[in-house]
């Protein structure tokens, strides 16, 4: 019997272990109070706290596909997130410089990789486009894009599949229903390869 069924079948056990839905729900609280007075969300404020870094790199790699080999963002904005997922998975990472055609991927990266794109605040498709772009040239195999919030009107998700062939996740909208989409355990989805 390991801990948690333990702890499940102790009449006396305090709750001490929080749910993904709930582990979701209050770092989604805490991303929400560095919004100042309750408006946009400042991605940089949000990447500055240590404790919503290493809780958002947790939720993030529950929805990282089997078999990620690297991870490619866009420098600066995603850098801070990025590190953060690295460092909790082991994975290593890339990152792209410029936008559009002049876009380069920078660091390792090696032809036939499966790779995740990592881009903490997504308002449009095109704000994942370079880094997707940019690993495609280099050969490697992108499956999805990752995000923190997704800020658009719920069309990034479609507009990446049908333009680039890659799935899209967030772990937070900032649409009026505020509410969290739910971590990578509530919804177990099959990676297409």
């Amino acid at each position: 019997m390991n801990l948690a069924q333990v702890l499940r079948t102790a009449p006396d056990a305090p709750s001490a272990f929080q749910s993904a839905r709930q582990r979701s729900a209050e770092l989604y609280a805490d991303i929400l109070a560095v919004a100042p007075g309750g408006g946009q969300v400042d991605a940089e404020a949000v990447q500055s706290r240590p404790s919503i870094l290493r809780r958002t790199a947790a939720l993030l790699s529950e929805a990282l596909p089997p078999g990620t080999d690297r991870l490619v963002c866009a420098a600066p904005d995603g850098i801070a997130a990025t590190t953060a997922l690295a460092l909790h998975t082991g994975l290593p990472f890339a990152t792209v410089t410029g936008t559009g055609d002049d876009a380069r991927l920078t660091g390792e990266a090696h032809v036939g990789e499966h790779t995740v794109v990592v881009v903490p605040l997504v308002g449009t498709a095109r704000d994942a486009a370079p880094p997707v772009l940019a690993a495609t040239r280099a050969g490697m195999r992108v499956s999805c894009v990752l995000s923190v919030l997704d800020s658009g009107d719920g069309s990034v998700a479609d507009t990446l599949l049908e333009l680039y062939g890659v799935r899209f996740h967030a772990l937070f909208s900032t649409t009026p229903s505020r509410a969290p989409l739910g971590s990578a355990t509530d919804k177990k989805e099959v990676e297409p390869r």
